[in-house]
């Protein structure tokens, strides 16, 4: 019938997914409608996997990049804060940018640099980055000192950006910005330190810290990188003026302005994400992750006789050895000795119901 539609409710099919998949993901079906007519259509159909809660990460978006935050603690890759002061006026080893002076009302400032290793983002390799005053970096080199916070992906601000804190921000009362390559660890550091937004005068203290790609391995090729927030005030509300407010713009955006994640815009948080604060952290990454085994309290991806030991410690008192989102064995919202047996009887294989 042209034009019209029809319901199959008895001749349908069934699609699993692998345990592992991670809740949220995306998955495309290409569908091919046939009649005996001669009529053939090729068809793509995205499913979304499982709905996500802010225990996930968020994405998959279509390049393959994950956020993972602190507040993932089900995963492995789930980051621990780890705050390292480049701050050289706080015993920090940083450079200080000078020429990112921005003292608010439109003295917003860029500069380009070239990277201690070549990064690949989003399938695309760039030696330089770009360094702007307002909480972002782009790949490459950029002109633009982009104020306003935009959603990403999206034609506003940069291309290839990363939005660590993406913001009307100043460098006056002390502000500046600093950048340290830890060659050791094969990790760069960019530090927006001491920073106040410029609608509050709040202020603001975070890293990006991106990982060299040929010693932090992905599937893609695709550099890793971290987001630290030491000082996080998200103020900017909306007000009487529409070049400010819409808070802060976190996530990342590929060359083309169509590809990425967007984890914050507007104080509203995707679905998997926590939201933020002091001592928070990000992982943005293309390696899937793996869920923690049930029992795992050392996180050594075996269940025995250590993990046991934990939980006997944990019940007599040495607090902070089990986190006790994993200690609750039996799921009843506490952690004791009926989690000890709960874990005795994983431990030997027997099953717990």
């Amino acid at each position: 019938m042209s034009g019209g539609s029809s319901y199959n409710g008895s001749d349908y099919f069934e699609v699993f997914a692998l345990e592992e998949t991670l809740p949220g993901a995306i998955v495309h079906f290409i569908v091919n409608v046939e009649t005996p007519q001669g009529y053939e259509s090729n068809t793509i159909v995205e499913v979304q996997i499982g709905e996500p809660t802010v225990y996930d990460p968020v994405g998959p978006d279509a390049h393959g990049y994950y956020i993972y935050d602190s507040g993932d603690i089900g995963y492995t890759l789930a980051p621990t804060y780890n705050w390292v002061e480049i701050d050289s006026r706080y015993g920090g080893s940083g450079s200080h940018l000078t020429s990112l002076t921005d003292g608010g009302n439109n003295q917003d400032d860029v500069e380009t640099i070239d990277l201690p290793f070549t990064f690949k983002f989003y399938g695309q390799e760039y030696d330089q980055i770009s360094i702007c005053s307002n909480g972002w970096i782009a790949m490459g080199e950029s002109t633009l000192q982009s104020f306003r916070n935009y959603q990403i992906p999206g034609v506003g601000g940069p291309s290839a950006m990363i939005a660590v804190f993406w913001d009307d921000l100043k460098l006056t009362n002390q502000g500046r910005v600093y950048t340290w390559f830890n060659a050791e660890e094969k990790r760069f550091y960019i530090q927006w330190s001491r920073v106040r937004t410029y609608q509050n005068n709040s202020t603001e203290t975070f890293q990006l810290i991106l990982l060299d790609p040929d010693y932090y391995a992905t599937p893609t090729g695709d550099g890793e990188f971290l987001m630290q927030y030491m000082d996080f005030n998200n103020t900017s509300y909306t007000s009487g003026t529409t070049n400010h407010g819409n808070y802060c713009t976190i996530g990342t955006e590929d060359h083309t302005m169509t590809v990425g994640l967007q984890y914050t815009y507007n104080d509203t948080w995707h679905p998997a994400a926590m939201e933020l604060g002091d001592g928070k952290s990000l992982l943005f990454t293309t390696r899937g992750s793996n869920i923690r085994l049930s029992g795992d309290l050392n996180y050594d991806e075996k269940v025995d006789i250590k993990d046991i030991l934990l939980l006997v410690d944990y019940n007599l008192g040495y607090e902070g050895m089990v986190n006790e989102f994993f200690g609750d064995i039996n799921g009843d919202g506490l952690v004791n000795v009926m989690d000890m047996v709960a874990l005795i009887r994983m431990v030997l294989g027997y099953t717990n119901s």
